[in-house]
């Protein structure tokens, strides 16, 4: 007979999504844009899978996202924030 699969909790994050949530709990209850995030972890630019990472945390309440005004011709920006409080086991 063979054993079922065991698979890890649905709560537990991968290792980039625990190091992007790890940068924005640094900064405390600050706003960091995409830019910024992307050079607190040694990247030009965030991929499209940091993306979904950051929209993953904020489906598990664990970050904040917001869309803000700018100068550019988008004319917006998103920022994210980890919300104050947070643990992960």
């Amino acid at each position: 007979m063979n054993a079922l699969p065991t698979y890890p909790p649905a709560s537990r994050l991968t290792e980039q999504a625990q190091k992007l949530l790890e940068i924005l709990q640094k900064t405390g209850a600050e706003w960091m844009n995409r830019k910024d995030i992307a050079r607190a972890i040694g990247k030009r630019r965030l991929t499209p899978y940091d993306i979904a990472l950051l929209e993953l945390l904020q489906d598990k309440g664990l970050v904040e996202i917001q869309s803000r005004p700018n100068g550019t011709p988008i004319g917006y920006e998103w920022v994210y924030h980890a919300r104050p409080g947070t643990k992960v086991e």
